[in-house]
């Protein structure tokens, strides 16, 4: 297995490549996707990031950090999708780790490089195309409607130790057989993850959610619990709505409920008690 830049350390790699100036087309771009997802307070979330978009020739670095709300989240784990198991981790044991991350206040840190002179190794468009998945916990604290953005942006720090530059560029590319730092353009995607809470009817009655409490709501409503299988079924947010007696059953006693709000024998305050 030819391995002759296998001595070089990932931030030497690193140093090269953010270092050699170059001009990067539309054709050199990749793509760096963050998902979204909505989790309750106290419980846990996961998120892919997803990496598309990479030149045939494939590339043997990827230096960036996804920044987000540390008093909204907290960071556990990240796991290596299809796009970075290239099997380099298995076959690169001069060079220290493939893939490390860590958090760093508001940034969770990330760094994918190989030494390894075959391409074969390094990292290249997949069906898949996730290169990571983010999971943590939503913080016991965070407020319902709360939202952490999951930014894709550089890793804050020089742009290798003893620099004295700071970093403004995620660093994605190769080392090519001259020993040339070629680089790619990066396209970043935000994603976010909110708080949720627990689903809420808009309005009792509302079948239909028309924003009106009517008869048609009582023949839908009717249709339905008659498992009538022509006729068209609540949302989710109408049968939400049509539990007019909140106890997390929808039966013909949300029907009469609507019927007597209807025939004003109770008021609407009475509908979901």
């Amino acid at each position: 297995m030819k391995k002759t830049r296998s001595i070089l350390s990932a931030l030497t790699v690193m140093a090269m490549l953010v270092s050699v100036p170059a001009s990067v087309s539309a054709a050199d771009s990749v793509s760096l996707v963050a998902g979204k997802a909505t989790a309750k307070a106290g419980e846990e979330f996961s998120v892919d990031v997803k990496l598309s978009g990479i030149p045939s020739t494939g590339m043997s670095i990827l230096d960036f950090a996804v920044e987000f709300d540390s008093s909204i989240l907290t960071i556990s784990d990240v796991t290596l999708g299809a796009v970075g198991n290239t099997g380099a981790i298995e076959a690169d044991k001069d060079t220290g780790d493939v893939f490390t991350w860590s958090v760093d206040g508001d940034q969770l840190c990330m760094l994918w490089t190989t030494g390894l002179t075959d391409s074969q190794y390094w990292m290249k468009d997949t069906t898949s195309d996730v290169f990571v998945t983010i999971t943590g916990t939503v913080n016991a604290s965070a407020a319902e409607g709360a939202v952490s953005v999951l930014g894709i942006v550089p890793v804050a720090r020089e742009t290798y130790p003893g620099s004295g530059v700071t970093n403004d560029k995620i660093v994605a590319g190769y080392i090519d057989d001259s020993n040339t730092a070629v680089y790619y353009n990066v396209l970043g995607t935000a994603g976010e993850v909110t708080v949720g809470g627990d689903a809420a009817a808009d309005l009792y009655g509302d079948v239909d959610c028309n924003g009106v409490v009517e008869i048609n709501d009582v023949v839908l409503l009717s249709r339905y619990v008659a498992q009538d299988a022509t006729a068209k079924a609540p949302s989710a947010q109408g049968l939400l709505n049509a539990d007019c007696k909140k106890d997390g059953t929808i039966d013909s006693s949300d029907i009469t409920a609507i019927a007597r709000y209807l025939a004003h024998l109770i008021d609407a305050s009475e509908l979901g008690k």
